[in-house]
């Protein structure tokens, strides 16, 4: 009875979080408050306990730090406008050369943004431009903004670096899997996958990417803001600092911490925005899910649930390639069915830290690529279709199946075979 409840609250939680369904005609629940249900109904049946609570604080709030810190620096570089005007020398490119030539070089951008940022702020960058872009390149082709969208959605793949995720920072905390020795394994794998990807993309959209472009007037460049060449300046030198820091004994919180302080900095010296306008540019309902998610899964570890899924592990040669691909291929299904947040945890609770960090990281490989099988799989699907929906841009479950299939078959299979040989 007990273990039904455990499973039910979880089964409740992603599918209000998925589906946001609206209470009367002013509260619709969101992720954060779908979690924080979750947590509320786990402490009510006593699952969770007081030392949970501060347990959770304890292993969360560093890459929870760190993401708010993202976060604001990601609200500053958009204040400034450069992708803005990233997306009008987009444009001229393409004018220049062809639409394929622009596809090469926004999947690139949605590989190198998310590694930098992390994936929920390049989806909320990034789609919006590729729908405008589209628009103004091909306005009678609007399956060419498919095209884009789903390039700026799967380029991402295996994160690269741990930042490049809200869960490979709360995982690779707990392992003890530092940025340095993440960065040398997945980074390389990163790289392999994403050229499967723009491969697969590129002969799945070949025909529409040969499409003549339409005819527009000049694009004219906005006046560059002053605080933009310095916010990107500032981007670069932390994404600088992340490995340095670490060498010399750092932590990644302290390089984002400093960051978001410069960036609120620079913001109030170039009069860039209103405080309050960059404090909305944190998520804190993204925040909430986070840290609610997690605690709905130490709810599930006292039933039992970590314990079988550690059995399955284990049932393979421990550092095999074997297991290695039984947690991957497992990692990526789960990931794709209840989200890959709260699979990220069990894993993560199921192999611990036990100085051999490649099943962690064949588990945030599968974690990583398999939401590209269902729009449920992570909050960055959710929100590419919100966005998308929003836009007047429709892509059916469906489609988004049988392409996210078509990508995720070889880049899992490359992913996990160079992490098992690499």
């Amino acid at each position: 009875m007990v273990q039904a409840f455990a499973y039910s609250t979880l089964a409740l939680t992603v599918t209000l979080a998925v589906s946001r369904p609206r209470i009367g005609l002013r509260v619709r629940f969101s992720p954060g408050s779908a979690a924080l249900l979750g947590v509320l109904l786990l402490l009510l049946s006593r699952l969770l306990t007081l030392h949970d609570l501060v347990t959770s604080a304890q292993i969360q709030w560093r890459p929870l730090l760190s993401l708010t810190c993202i976060m604001v620096m990601t609200g500053v570089v958009q204040e400034v406008g450069a992708f803005e005007r990233l997306a009008c020398r987009i444009e001229a490119y393409a004018r220049a050369t062809s639409t394929a030539r622009a596809f090469t070089v926004v999947f690139a951008l949605a590989l190198v943004v998310p590694s930098l940022l992390n994936n929920d702020s390049a989806i909320l960058l990034l789609t919006p431009l590729v729908v405008a872009l589209t628009r103004r390149l091909h306005p009678r082709q609007p399956r060419l903004t498919e095209a884009f969208a789903f390039a700026v959605f799967l380029a991402p793949g295996v994160a690269p670096l741990v930042v490049s995720n809200p869960m490979n920072m709360i995982v690779a905390q707990y392992a003890g899997v530092g940025f340095n020795a993440y960065a040398a394994v997945m980074a390389p794998i990163s790289l392999a996958g994403a050229l499967v990807t723009y491969l697969v993309l590129r002969l799945c959209f070949k025909k529409l990417l040969a499409t003549p472009l339409a005819a527009a007037p000049p694009v004219d460049l906005a006046p560059r803001h002053p605080a933009e060449r310095p916010a990107l300046a500032l981007l670069l030198v932390v994404f600088l600092a992340y490995p340095i820091t670490v060498a010399l004994g750092g932590q990644i919180w302290m390089v984002t911490l400093g960051g978001a302080v410069a960036s609120l900095l620079l913001a109030r010296h170039h009069d860039v925005a209103p405080a309050r306008k960059l404090a909305g540019h944190v998520s804190v309902d993204i925040l909430v899910f986070f840290w609610g998610v997690f605690l709905v899964v130490v709810g599930l570890q006292h039933v039992g649930v970590v314990d079988r899924l550690t059995a399955l592990y284990q049932s393979a040669p421990a550092g095999s390639a074997a297991q290695l691909g039984l947690i991957g291929v497992s990692s990526a299904l789960g990931s794709a069915v209840i989200d890959n947040h709260p699979m990220a945890l069990l894993n993560m609770m199921a192999l611990g830290a036990h100085g051999n960090s490649r099943p962690l990281l064949a588990a945030l490989v599968g974690g990583d690529i398999g939401p590209r099988l269902l729009p449920i799989g992570s909050l960055a699907g959710l929100l590419w279709m919100d966005l998308l929906r929003k836009s007047g841009v429709r892509i059916g479950v469906g489609r988004f199946v049988q392409l996210g299939t078509l990508v995720l078959i070889p880049t899992l299979a490359l992913s996990l075979v160079l992490l098992a040989f690499g």
